[in-house]
């Protein structure tokens, strides 16, 4: 090669030269700012899924403590009525065994008096006031034992209500 040929090669290889290293540095300069970027990028997401975690977390311990609060409240409403409902039965249970020993005690009563008898018209008499007596025993204590049933019933149904007209009204609150 000639020396003229040398120095056209080596002015024209300045140009690309510096076009290659302009080339070359516009590129690095845009790979860090991308890679700056997506590191922004991505811990921006990191943060905003980290915050997101958290307050889904406090929401769903929240949701559960609002939850086990309302199963204590049913317990204790169950509970409460289960005591109702058993001292309601318990003296539903007392009266009866108290009306059946009144009975009990007039049929004694009744045959001692029929085994006294000094005539049959006598008997006749005795068994018609035993009878009448009977049955209007009968019919007061049935009255007094079916009031009391209802009586327990309504007061032991009682809590319950009360807790379903609160989740009602909750379940409205939220709804609403």
């Amino acid at each position: 090669m000639s020396n003229a040929n040398k120095k056209t090669t080596a002015r024209s290889a300045t140009p690309v030269d510096a076009a290659v290293a302009a080339g070359k540095e516009t590129i690095e300069s845009m790979t860090k700012l991308t890679q700056e970027t997506g590191q922004k990028n991505f811990e921006q997401v990191v943060s905003v899924a980290k915050e997101n975690m958290e307050k889904a977390q406090a929401a769903a311990f929240k949701g559960y403590d609002q939850f086990a609060t309302y199963q204590q409240a049913n317990y204790e409403a169950f509970t409460k009525s289960f005591g109702i409902f058993a001292k309601g039965f318990e003296d539903v249970t007392k009266a009866w065994f108290s009306y059946t020993q009144t009975s009990v005690d007039s049929s004694v009563d009744f045959s001692k008096k029929v085994m006294g008898a000094k005539s049959v018209n006598e008997v006749v008499d005795l068994q018609n006031d035993f009878a009448k007596s009977s049955f209007d025993s009968f019919v007061a204590e049935s009255t007094k034992l079916s009031e009391m049933t209802v009586k327990t019933a309504n007061e032991a149904i009682e809590p319950i209500k009360a807790r379903v007209d609160e989740t009602v009204e909750t379940i409205s609150k939220v709804a609403a």
